[in-house]
């Protein structure tokens, strides 16, 4: 039997329950869980474009692009919604006080009515791979346009998107645009059901990452005042398993540089405690960032146990690993640190990430390093030759700048959707009289 947008509603409403359980975690203390069942907030009265990035990879991803619409479009309220609670204080972060945040509401027919109904949008943007069958026909019915923007459709999302083919093809033609990050993206939305003509390749606005204003000097300031003239290599977004093994290849390291530093950025502050704990029970001597204790020549692990902080550490560091790629995580973004001039590493495992990690290999840019004396030679080499690191920081860089400005295309897209949505409505009122 194939699974259709009625029968796919009908299965989420009986296990709705375990859905809105498991949502309950995912709440801040700004948010109220009744923004799951589509009830909002009292919003400011302007007309609204919502963006919606699930969590801090898609929101950090959507950053450039937020911060265009607020630039353009001064008088609209930017309503960025995400799926988990460190996507919402990411959020928060990138609007500053100029938009709103709201949890996403659970995908059931009349909760996304609820929830459109609410803030009536001019145009709904999702970032990436979020197919939501109910909202996305909820904004069709209303002629509301729906931009998938930085389209991308890892293998296994393709796998997945396949099983549920009848659905998939219903939502994607309900779709305005899908602005697809490269061809081999394009081509898996057009076979999962997309129309042709809906499909643009415009690249990766994730290549448009600028970082902020004043970074360099807080980190340097930050690396003055902690570490001095030490070499330092970070380990960010670290996952379960990978912690153990970049420690290892820390030991290895200071076998040959005694007084070389790592900065360990685990990826979810759930696990803050338990990397901390794995560091008493090895018998590391460390600092946690939010300790505020000072960092001495004792110790050679500095814990950064705080939410949106991973660019300030790459900025401070000599050599970035990018983890989540020694376990099979699938990667997270080599584009953070490249765009800093940092030489990259990361592990054997970047599914997420194979076209981003393609580019890097073309360009030689990229180290990549599973094992722990391969991380180990690879850090060591890397914070002995400063030429060295410079030329891989530059190669990583140029990845950055050949690849520019898909944000440009994609807004334009944006724009586009909205006028002729105007434009339509426009035409049906003048009809109606």
């Amino acid at each position: 039997m194939k699974l259709n947008r009625g029968l796919y509603s009908t299965l989420l409403t009986l296990f709705s329950p375990y859905f809105l359980w498991k949502v309950s975690k995912e709440t801040t203390e700004q948010n109220s869980f009744s923004e799951r069942l589509g009830y909002t907030p009292n919003l400011p009265i302007k007309p609204v474009i919502w963006l919606h990035a699930a969590s801090v990879g898609e929101v950090i991803a959507a950053t450039p692009l937020i911060r265009k619409l607020q630039k353009e479009y001064e008088s609209h309220l930017i309503l960025v919604t995400t799926m988990t609670a460190t996507g919402a204080r990411q959020a928060r972060k990138v609007l500053q006080g100029n938009g709103a945040h709201l949890l996403l509401p659970l995908d059931l027919p009349w909760v996304a009515s609820r929830f459109l109904d609410r803030i009536k949008p001019e145009v709904v943007i999702f970032m990436e791979t979020e197919l939501w069958p109910n909202l996305i026909h909820g904004c069709h019915q209303r002629e509301i346009p729906f931009v998938i923007a930085n389209g991308r459709l890892s293998d296994k999302s393709l796998r997945s998107y396949r099983k549920l083919s009848k659905v998939t093809q219903e939502v994607l033609k309900d779709v305005s645009v899908i602005a697809a990050k490269s061809d081999k993206d394009a081509h898996g939305f057009v076979e999962l059901g997309a129309p042709a003509d809906k499909v643009v390749v415009t690249g990766s606005i994730k290549f448009d990452v600028v970082p902020e204003v004043g970074l360099q000097s807080k980190a340097d300031f930050f690396r003055e005042e902690s570490f001095a003239s030490r070499p330092v290599w970070v380990a960010g977004s670290t996952h379960p398993g990978e912690d153990e093994r970049l420690l290892a290849a820390h030991k290895e390291v200071l076998e040959q540089l005694p007084d070389a530093v790592l900065i360990l950025v685990p990826r979810h502050p759930q696990r803050f405690d338990a990397v901390a704990q794995l560091l008493d029970d090895q018998g590391w001597e460390y600092v946690r960032r939010t300790s505020n204790d000072e960092f001495g020549e004792e110790h050679s692990v500095y814990l950064a146990d705080t939410m949106g902080e991973l660019m300030l550490m790459y900025a401070t560091s000599d050599v970035a690993f990018v983890a989540g790629s020694i376990k099979p995580v699938g990667g997270h973004n080599l584009l953070e640190p490249a765009c800093l001039k940092k030489p990259v590493l990361s592990g054997g495992y970047l599914f997420n990430f194979n076209d981003v990690a393609e580019m890097f290999d073309q360009n030689n840019a990229l180290s990549r390093c599973t094992e722990v004396n391969e991380i180990s030679t690879k850090v060591i080499e890397l914070l002995q030759d400063p030429e060295y690191r410079k030329e891989m920081g530059q190669k990583a860089y140029q990845v950055v700048e050949k690849n520019r400005g898909a944000l440009e295309r994609q807004f334009r897209l944006i724009e586009k959707s909205l006028q002729e949505s105007k434009q339509a409505k426009d035409e049906q009122t003048v009809g109606e009289h």
